[in-house]
């Protein structure tokens, strides 16, 4: 079961990725950035 952050996190990713970059609601026009990151111990991609 996701805690309300991760649900909240998900559906914003999920819809920053439908609209190109684009988001409603509370961050309606601010600049965001979709961060993708490499674990340093097993190389492998950490996104969420």
């Amino acid at each position: 079961m996701m805690t309300d952050a991760a649900s909240f996190n998900a559906r914003t990713i999920a819809e920053f990725r439908a609209n190109s970059g684009q988001v409603g609601g509370g961050f309606a026009g601010a600049p965001l950035l979709l961060l993708h990151t490499i674990g340093a111990d097993r190389g492998g991609r950490r996104d969420p």
